[in-house]
């Protein structure tokens, strides 16, 4: 079986830049799943940089990189995380997992999808920019998340991932969630901006999952490799998690556009002859 023949529900977190508090709202978002009952996955998918087991104190014994090599398989890299949230962490400071093969790509594709038993969510927290790492993963979601900054530089680079993705791949759902912002008021102008753009250039219609406030307590949660669930649970911040999380529980499973990609990409690895 796999994710393509069953009612697990893609999501990736993406953003074109880094800095932007990605890999935190993902951890969130997925302990916020878990805290209404059900069963999430979250992989770790910033191929060569990954750090979701950074954020939570964790060494893991196996990551993807030893998937790859055939020392374990992808289940045999699952952490115990927050809430009962499964982590599957990428690696980290590794070259040559920074430049895997369509083969390599496809393989962890695959086993992604074969995961038993099958999760509610997958949560996938992407690596940043347009690499075909990115791409690939993001071709995956139900719905793509991009996380966005009120800073000039993470507009920019968010247009440009949704550009690549809309244009190149067809991809359509997109959700923004605007972080660490100084108030909802300025959150919701930041992704005006954006939905202007993507609505004039694109005829793109983008959809605001939620404006995370700027918070001292979430930035204290942050060093204390803890969720805002649990550490700061009556916080502004977590509220929000805590209405995003909800808001996915009404995603719709693409089953045709998953199989086509999985597809694609055997072809693809098949005709690389790597």
């Amino acid at each position: 079986m796999d994710f393509v023949e069953r009612k697990t529900r893609v999501i990736t977190f993406s953003s074109g830049k880094g800095g932007v508090g990605k890999t935190f709202l993902s951890l969130n978002v997925a302990a916020a799943l878990a805290d209404r009952g059900h069963s999430v996955v979250l992989f770790d998918g910033d191929m060569g940089l990954a750090n979701v087991h950074v954020l939570l104190g964790m060494q893991p014994q196996y990551d993807v990189s030893d998937v790859i090599a055939g020392r374990c398989t992808l289940s045999q890299t699952l952490l115990e995380g927050p809430g009962g949230i499964k982590v599957i962490p990428g690696a980290s400071g590794k070259r040559d997992m920074a430049e895997m093969n369509m083969f390599e790509m496809t393989r962890i594709v695959q086993a992604l999808g074969r995961l038993d038993p099958p999760p509610d969510f997958m949560l996938i927290d992407t690596g940043a920019g347009i690499g075909k790492h990115v791409t690939t993963l993001a071709r995956l979601a139900d719905s793509i998340v991009v996380v966005v900054r009120d800073e000039p530089a993470s507009l920019a680079d968010a247009y440009g991932l949704i550009k690549v993705m809309n244009q190149d791949f067809r991809s359509r759902n997109f959700e923004v969630i605007i972080n660490d912002a100084s108030s909802t008021q300025r959150g919701e102008q930041v992704f005006e901006r954006l939905q202007q753009v993507a609505m004039r250039f694109l005829g793109l219609p983008l959809v605001l999952a939620g404006v995370v406030p700027h918070e001292a307590e979430a930035m204290g949660v942050i060093r204390r490799r803890e969720t805002l669930l649990s550490a700061a649970p009556r916080s502004a911040a977590a509220a929000v998690v805590r209405q995003i999380a909800e808001r996915f529980e009404s995603l719709r499973v693409d089953t045709e556009s998953s199989r086509f990609l999985i597809d694609r990409l055997a072809d693809a690895a098949a005709a690389s002859g790597k």
